[in-house]
């Protein structure tokens, strides 16, 4: 189900607002209109999420010079993502990507600054004021983003600058147990100070939890292709036989689904659920029930790019092709034995 609206495209990058954003927005404004919070904090507040857009974009548009895809931007009510194909292994192009946003923000901060002095006498107080605090969140932006600590910009600093020094894995390991650190003694401070620093502790130990098993995953599975791990020996099912007798053979093999083949190619994929919940009766072919619309794999695509094609369509296995013919099937089951055998080897 999609949960974020297209607004326009930057640079070739889709722009997307989450349409929980979008409630906060709305909220934002029915507490403004009600004079619960002051119309000026509202507006300040979209400035804020726009800044977040231009900070996100300027790392998307620095990436896509070092030929990173960035598939889309998506603005959340915590912030902005910008969704990457790949997070580049060179040092360097890491290094200049994760500063472009904070340096974006230093460079609005400088002009509204400028800003503020030239029209200081020019302008109300009250819209001189407004530049200023607008200038104060950039910095604070800035500032907030250059913590040496996953998923900040800051965290992506220092593994950089620990990866020209040293392994890629181990620069990850120590970024990540700084970021730890760091979520900690804010946690800690949170309960002193404000509540709200225990959220974003959260946040940033969660991240870095995750951008540590995702380094491992993509260490360990770096230049192993589909064809080396992939069951060759596929039960596969004909389009012509009856719903029945694909459940009598789904019982025989005891898998869940299914590489439905004709001519010996690859023409559908069945599931139990398929079966199970079907509106046809038993005797309705397999074909009329099958799903045609299949995503697949090639031998000779790397593990990690298969691992990505499951977790992002929510799939078990996939075909594995080559010229529209099965060669085999490759399973998330196949990819966890893999890494665990890969993991103990390490060890």
């Amino acid at each position: 189900m999609k949960t974020s609206i297209r607004i326009l495209k930057v640079f070739g990058i889709p722009i997307e607002l989450d349409i929980s954003f979008l409630l906060l927005i709305i909220f934002i404004y029915v507490l403004a209109f009600f004079n619960i919070i002051p119309l000026q904090l509202a507006i300040l507040i979209t400035l804020v999420f726009a800044t977040v857009v231009i900070h996100e974009l300027s790392h998307s548009y620095v990436a896509q010079k070092y030929g990173v895809e960035i598939k889309k931007i998506v603005l959340l009510p915590i912030g902005g993502v910008a969704q990457m194909s790949e997070v580049p292994k060179k040092p360097r192009q890491e290094l200049f990507i994760s500063l472009a946003g904070p340096l974006t923000n230093v460079i609005i901060a400088i002009i509204l600054y400028l800003t503020y002095q030239f029209t200081l006498t020019l302008l109300p107080g009250f819209i001189s004021n407004f530049i200023l605090e607008f200038m104060l969140v950039n910095v604070v932006l800035a500032v907030f983003n250059l913590i040496p600590a996953f998923p900040m910009d800051g965290g992506r600093v220092l593994r950089a600058i620990l990866a020209e020094r040293m392994d890629y894995l181990r620069a990850t390991e120590i970024s990540v147990s700084i970021g730890k650190i760091f979520a900690v003694i804010m946690a800690v401070a949170g309960i002193f100070v404000n509540f709200f620093l225990i959220l974003i502790a959260l946040f940033i130990y969660i991240g870095a939890d995750q951008e540590y098993k995702s380094t491992i995953v993509s260490s360990l599975l770096k230049g192993m292709l589909v064809e080396n791990i992939m069951t060759t020996e596929v039960k596969t099912l004909d389009p012509h036989i009856t719903i029945e007798e694909a459940l009598n053979k789904i019982f025989e093999y005891k898998h869940m689904g299914y590489p439905v083949i004709e001519d010996q190619k690859l023409v559908g994929i069945v599931t139990f659920q398929d079966l199970s919940q079907s509106k046809y009766n038993k005797n309705s072919m397999i074909r009329e029930v099958m799903t045609e619309d299949i995503i697949t794999v090639s031998p000779h695509e790397e593990v990690i790019s298969a691992l990505e094609k499951l977790n992002k369509n929510n799939l078990g296995r996939l075909p594995v092709v080559e010229e529209n013919r099965l060669t085999g099937i490759v399973s998330k089951t196949d990819i966890l034995k893999v890494l665990n055998l890969m993991r103990n080897k390490v060890q």
